[in-house]
């Protein structure tokens, strides 16, 4: 199987892209007169991380079985 770099930096952009777009900072200001807070996502980057890596993993080998 030939690894296509183009496809895994298309993915890497789009993902940056995605997570920048909704991962703003809250305004302070629009919380003063209530509202719900924001979400905080740092406390479950780690856990998103581990599972990334275990699907990707768990890919590659369905894939190298295949072929």
């Amino acid at each position: 199987m030939k690894f296509n770099y183009s496809k895994f930096l298309l993915t890497l952009v789009m993902f940056t892209v995605s997570f920048a777009t909704f991962a703003q900072a809250p305004d302070p200001d629009s919380l003063v007169g209530g509202g719900d807070p924001p979400a905080p996502i740092n406390s479950k980057l780690i856990y998103l991380a581990i599972i990334g890596i275990a699907f990707a993993y768990y890919q590659f080998n369905a894939n190298r079985k295949r072929a």
